[in-house]
């Protein structure tokens, strides 16, 4: 597939992507990634290459911008194949298949980034509940997260209770510039990429220094921000080191109890520098 050509396109308010051609009910819908090395979030700290946040976010713009985060509840699925570079065009693609999916595409140079799954989920409407744990207010280390400016710290610290690690989602500026519901699921899942940052440096033990490349994700997350006194939480049930490699997050909404909502499930894989240099090589 080649990447579509970079010639006037029709931007729109935004922080990630400029629409270039949006489909009808069929057919691909498809946008050019902004890629903004003075961005103050998403470059939170030096880079070499376009982070996986800036994708996802720029893919769930695009299915809102072309109505395919209308559900209340969805399914995204997100597999990343190789490094996105700094230095070429990010074109994204939606295409809306039968029975009411949406194909992803992340494509540099014409070659595939990214792919990925856009659904209403099937799920049935969650109802575990648990009691309310002490979630604190103030944001945890950013070192344990691996952002510089407080400000786009999207998690508390941690609380373990029962055999379980709680973390209180804070807002973002993250998602300031997106549509309402794909800034609703592009937090969500910001926090949770921090929360599992967190989680692999103390129960994967992982040091600091390690680099942390994270491979495909799959959420079943509302697509609506709670409403009233109502926040939400993150909760993960601690398990061997060995097993940190996939972590399972659940969401809660968190009023007088805890209810379960939602869940992600985060892929990664954790390399010294020399290795690092090596996959960077390839």
């Amino acid at each position: 597939m080649q990447l579509l050509a970079r010639t006037a396109p029709r931007v729109v308010p935004g922080r990630t992507i400029d629409i270039l051609h949006v489909a009808p009910d069929r057919g691909t819908s498809r946008g050019i990634a902004r890629v903004d090395l003075g961005d103050p979030v998403f470059f939170d700290h030096p880079l070499d290459h376009v982070p996986g946040m800036l994708l996802t976010s720029a893919a769930l713009e695009l299915a809102e911008r072309c109505s395919m985060l209308d559900p209340d509840h969805i399914t995204f699925r997100l597999t990343f194949t190789r490094f996105c570079e700094l230095d070429a065009a990010v074109e994204v693609t939606a295409a809306r298949e039968d029975g009411g999916a949406s194909r992803i595409n992340v494509i540099q140079c014409g070659r595939s980034i990214a792919v990925g799954l856009l659904a209403r989920s099937d799920t049935e409407r969650i109802t575990e509940r648990a009691s309310v744990p002490a979630l604190g207010h103030r944001p945890i280390s950013g070192v344990l997260v691996h952002r510089t400016d407080l400000r786009n710290i999207a998690v508390g610290p941690l609380t373990v209770e029962r055999g379980r690690v709680w973390a209180r989602v804070r807002e973002q500026r993250a998602v300031g510039g997106l549509p309402p519901r794909a800034g609703t699921v592009a937090s969500i899942l910001e926090a949770a990429r921090q929360f599992g940052i967190a989680i692999l440096h103390r129960w994967g033990e992982h040091p600091l220094g390690v680099k942390m490349i994270f491979v495909g994700l799959t959420a079943e997350v509302p697509t609506a921000s709670p409403t009233g006194h109502v926040l939400q939480a993150l909760s993960w049930r601690i398990t061997p080191r060995e097993q940190t490699d996939k972590l399972r997050i659940d969401v809660y909404a968190v009023g007088d109890q805890a209810s379960k909502v939602g869940s992600i499930l985060l892929a990664s894989r954790c390399v010294d520098g020399d290795e690092y240099a090596k996959l960077r090589a390839r």
